[in-house]
């Protein structure tokens, strides 16, 4: 038996510390659940492993009668948390992940049941005091709901967010999104609007840059004929000049 001042851990680690697809499993399990760092990862790996050790050592030993009485102890348990369905046996507990687990998480139940806006902010409700189980606060966002239980979540008696008008409730949050959609568009309307503008000066510019380009190059071939009009005029006299000396 262990001290009471130290608890032993609750969890097995993994057996590498570096499995890129493991890590990658994890981090996107993380991000799916909000959970505050992969200890809570390894606590489910943890329960559906013994869940699952035990449905074996059960298999094994299906023809004795304590083991049939374990069976029904484990299957309704999972029942009762909402894990597996009524019907199941020991084979649909060989099956269960770790999302299972995590999937009956208190800050996973109140994100479903849309208490909060995200997962993370469920989280946050949970650990202020904000969220309540059959009227009695809970500030553990880990600790698994009964399917009884499911239907009681709701905000705790004291809690600001009872009220329909409180800024954090999802409801406000999404009337107050589609309140800011219309000026957002009108906003983006008169930006097209201007870039339309800006790009219409811009050919036009261009269209006259091209009109003086056009006109200069056609001044330059008339001054370029005048000069070789007038060489051919002086190499006209100049031959004139010489049959007269002749």
């Amino acid at each position: 038996m262990g001290h009471p001042k130290f608890p032993s851990k609750h969890y097995d680690t993994p057996s590498h510390p570096w499995q890129k697809v493991r890590i990658e499993e994890e981090s996107g399990l993380i991000h799916q659940y909000g959970l505050k760092n992969k200890r809570e990862i390894w606590r489910a790996n943890t329960k559906v492993r013994e869940m699952r050790r035990q449905a074996r050592k059960l298999t094994a030993n299906s023809s004795d009668e304590q083991a049939q009485k374990e069976k029904n102890l484990l299957l309704a348990k999972l029942n009762r948390l909402g894990m597996l369905e009524q019907n199941s046996g020991l084979e649909d507990v060989l099956t269960m992940t770790p999302e299972s687990v995590l999937d009956r998480r208190l800050q996973t139940q109140v994100y479903l049941q849309g208490l909060s806006s995200t997962v993370k902010q469920a989280r946050q409700l949970i650990v202020h005091g904000h969220i309540s189980i059959d009227g009695a606060v809970a500030r553990v966002p880990g600790i698994l709901v009964t399917k009884l239980q499911e239907k009681n979540i709701a905000y705790s008696p004291t809690s600001a967010l009872n009220s329909d008008l409180h800024p954090v409730r999802p409801g406000i949050q999404e009337k107050t999104d589609d309140e800011m959609e219309e000026p957002i568009e009108k906003k983006v309307d008169e930006k097209k609007a201007e870039d339309k503008t800006e790009s219409k000066q811009v050919e036009e510019k261009a269209e006259d840059a091209k009109t003086e380009d056009k006109t200069e190059s056609k001044q330059v071939e008339e001054k370029a004929e005048d000069a070789k009009t007038e060489e051919k005029a002086e190499s006209k006299q100049v031959e004139e000049t010489k049959v007269e000396k002749k």
